[in-house]
């Protein structure tokens, strides 16, 4: 890798789109666009100041990226067509212009220091560039999109509650994927698990993260519960209060006796309203995280 790279800032006076288009065929590469505030008296001392005399009426600057310093080799072309362009117009077109150097980094390697691993009870959520630790359930999960990695309040509860239950054997269903985090976390403690997401992005991801570590789906579908094929003896629903009020009847329906429902993504000022549909249902524990809450509940009778 280089190690600088340059940043030239050019301001026009006047005809920004004749400028873009002069760039982009000098420098054959593209160009940013940047609003800037703008302010004449720096403009005007500016010492690197093509063509003094013209009016800015324009605050807007282009932006050019280079590995070489374009003291030598842009800005001479652009003073010549800044002349030429005065002559054809009959006005004074100035460019006030900036050249600064920076040093390379290695963005991949920031973005990687940046995302780190997470534990929540028993499971150890890492991405692909972290080993694993003993004594924790590996997951591993890339980031990708807005799908969780763990690191979110809501999942952070979820994990947790499912680290205190002996899934082994038990039928789960996790309604709104997502990345899969929580199915893969069932999967992993001996669950047999079904998942579900109206997003068929979250799908392509449950999917793309279940082979990541090396496991089998029993059954995805894109839709919702409605879908469900069977009955669960553990439904995790990671999803908006509203929504989890709207399901209520089909959680009824796919849920076994005796069993276990884990509700989460649920904001504090909305989770007593969440208590009161549910009302039917036994309150097994309640978690608490930032401004989130996460429920587990099971059925005071089979219904």
């Amino acid at each position: 890798m280089q190690e600088h790279y340059f940043e030239t800032i050019i301001i026009p006076s006047d005809c920004e789109e004749v400028f873009a288009d002069f760039l982009l065929e000098t420098t054959q590469n593209a160009i940013e666009e940047r609003n800037i505030d703008l302010d004449i008296s720096k403009i005007i001392n500016n010492p690197l100041y093509l063509n003094a005399g013209g009016t800015f009426s324009s605050a807007k600057a282009f932006v050019v990226y280079s590995s070489n310093d374009t003291q030598d080799t842009l800005i001479p072309f652009l003073k010549d067509f800044c002349t030429e362009l005065s002559d054809r117009l009959e006005q004074t077109i100035s460019v006030a212009y900036q050249i600064k150097r920076y040093k390379n980094q290695d963005w991949i390697q920031n973005y990687k220091d940046s995302v780190t691993p997470v534990k929540c009870g028993k499971f150890y959520i890492r991405p692909s560039w972290y080993e694993s630790v003993e004594g924790s359930i590996d997951i591993l999960i890339n980031p990708a999109l807005a799908f969780g990695s763990g690191h979110h309040a809501s999942t952070a509860m979820c994990l947790q509650m499912l680290s205190d239950m002996s899934l082994e054997g038990k039928d789960v269903l996790d309604v709104g994927c997502g990345s899969g985090i929580l199915s893969i976390a069932a999967k992993k403690s001996g669950g047999n698990v079904h998942l579900c997401d109206t997003d068929p992005l979250a799908v392509n991801e449950s999917r793309k993260n279940f082979a990541l570590n090396a496991l089998k789906v029993d059954k995805i579908w894109e839709g919702s519960i409605d879908k469900a094929p069977q009955k669960y003896d553990v439904i995790i629903a990671n999803i908006l209060a509203e929504v989890i009020k709207m399901l209520y009847q089909d959680f009824i329906k796919a849920l076994k006796p005796h069993s276990v429902l884990i509700l989460s993504g649920i904001l504090e000022d909305y989770y007593q309203s969440v208590l009161e549909t549910f009302k039917g249902f036994q309150i097994l524990e309640i978690l608490h995280k930032d401004e989130w809450v996460g429920i587990k509940l099971t059925q005071k009778e089979y219904n």
